[in-house]
């Protein structure tokens, strides 16, 4: 009965009660990954200036954080659907993040701060089988509701942290956010390591020509685009350069914090209404649509000479990116069958990591060479790259690809 039960969930192997407390422990878990990966963030450029860094050097230490996925996103996706498990891979990413938190926390330089970025960039590659690991335990139909719920979790991780981050840096100083990344990443740890996992339908062999099927999917491969283009505004701007140009215009420390967790509240209502807008008006006009909001409110920064017009700007672009993320991570699962969606969801991934890794490297080099302004005009006119690009790729009329 067990197993009838459990697969009408969706989810082999699991009793009703077993995939409920699965669903909770990976929220939790998921949370507190965040909690690790994001507690410094908005201070993170800071830190790397006060250590001596330019602002090349400062992009290249944001930028860090893109190269582990872009190198291990499909290895790992492609590793979870080989051997039918995600939850290694799940348990690997809490460990890196602990380990990236602590090599933050004691880094003499930027050198050595550097180092432990590119720790936590292979962390966050595991986010392929977390998203994998939690869509299973709902039924097939349910995809795009589980992706996104998963990245509402997501986005109230990345709101909580930056939150706490501001508070932590404004009592204790800001080094004192990079052991609170420590702490969190050994909870988030100890939470994964006890979720339940699904046994997962055996109804193929994975071999090249599988890879190759994925791989060569036109719309996967146009989705992948379009999710460089999001993530490199994200990354040049409110990961980056948002909280060096707060700084300039006279904000403090808790503002800047503040400012990046009003970003990431934002992001976290666009992934909760993207079902509902995407219902209404289908993914092709939301996708471009939100892309040109977005490049609008990064291009609109460069007006802004205090802290309240700067705090709309972001709000704006947040909402966008949640809204973006949540509508494209659908789209990518859905691109693929059940049993080959972490290889699909590590090959999106890994390639919007590219925008994470060029966004920030970009922009420090703009910003070294032209000034702060420059970096908000060139990232508005990725957005609308972006948008061009997505304006011209065949949507689905609605959650079924």
């Amino acid at each position: 009965m067990a197993a009838t039960s459990a697969r009408k969930g969706g989810a082999i192997g699991l009793s009703e009660p077993d995939r409920r407390r699965g669903v909770i422990t990976v929220t939790v878990a998921t949370i507190f990954l965040y909690l690790s990966l994001y507690l410094y963030v908005p201070f993170l450029p800071l830190r790397a200036a006060e250590l001596g860094a330019s602002n090349t050097m400062i992009g290249a230490i944001i930028a860090g954080f893109a190269v582990g996925q872009v190198v291990l996103r499909l290895p790992i996706g492609i590793g979870a659907d080989l051997i039918g498990r995600r939850k290694p891979f799940a348990v690997g990413s809490l460990v890196l993040a602990t380990l990236g938190g602590l090599g933050l926390a004691l880094a003499p330089n930027p050198g050595m701060l550097l180092a432990a970025r590119l720790l936590t960039g292979a962390s966050v590659a595991g986010w392929v089988a977390i998203t994998i690991l939690f869509s299973s335990y709902y039924r097939p139909e349910e995809t795009s509701k589980a992706m996104s719920r998963i990245m509402t979790v997501w986005a109230s991780g990345l709101v909580l942290g930056t939150f706490s981050g501001g508070i932590v840096a404004d009592l204790f100083g800001v080094k004192a956010t990079f052991w609170g990344a420590v702490g969190a990443g050994v909870i988030g740890t100890a939470l994964i390591m006890s979720a339940p996992e699904p046994v997962m339908e055996k109804t193929g062999r994975y071999g090249f020509d599988t890879l190759k099927t994925v791989a060569t999917s036109g719309f996967l491969l146009r989705l992948s685009l379009i999710g460089i283009t999001v993530q490199f505004v994200a990354f040049a701007t409110y990961f980056a350069f948002v909280p060096v140009y707060a700084e300039s215009i006279g904000a403090s420390l808790s503002t800047i914090g503040y400012i990046t967790t009003f970003t990431l509240a934002a992001a976290m209502t666009g992934t909760l209404l993207a079902p509902f807008v995407i219902a209404r008006i289908g993914y092709r006009a939301t996708i471009p649509g939100t892309l040109i909001v977005v490049g609008a409110a990064t291009a609109a920064v460069t007006l802004t000479n205090s802290t309240l017009p700067l705090l709309i700007t972001q709000g704006i672009a947040g909402l966008g990116h949640g809204l973006l993320s949540a509508a494209l991570m659908a789209l990518a699962a859905l691109s693929a069958v059940p049993r080959l969606r972490a290889t699909a969801m590590g090959l999106y991934q890994s390639s919007y990591g590219v925008g994470v890794l060029a966004g920030p490297l970009v922009a420090g080099f703009v910003a070294d060479g032209s000034g702060l302004n420059e970096v908000f005009v060139i990232t508005a006119g990725v957005a609308v790259v972006g948008a061009g690009l997505a304006s011209i790729t065949r949507m689905p009329t609605n959650t079924n690809v």
